[in-house]
């Protein structure tokens, strides 16, 4: 796939401690989606910054392919999760 390794594992333990934070925070959203709106412009921004770094080296041709599905289907959950806080700030 042409990644390359990380000199350090903690390169790739930190990220993923952050992504277990953000889908504990997804997790409640999903339980009581009224009561959590207002930590869903973080997952809106969690995923807006994925997206930013992937597309840049995408268009720089940086960037292995492993990396590009999963920034289209952040594209998609990000246009979601915009689409259910604007529809949860109607509701309440």
């Amino acid at each position: 796939m042409n990644v390359p390794s990380p000199y350090h594992v903690g390169f790739v333990q930190f990220p993923a401690a952050l992504l277990i934070v953000f889908a504990a925070m997804f997790l409640a959203v999903a339980r009581r989606p009224r009561e959590n709106r207002n930590l869903i412009p973080y997952g809106i921004l969690l995923k807006v910054s994925y997206c930013s770094v992937v597309f840049a080296y995408w268009f720089l041709r940086r960037l292995s392919f492993i990396w590009k599905p999963f920034a289209i289907i952040d594209v998609v959950f990000g246009v979601l999760f915009w689409l259910a806080y604007r529809e949860l700030s109607s509701v309440a």
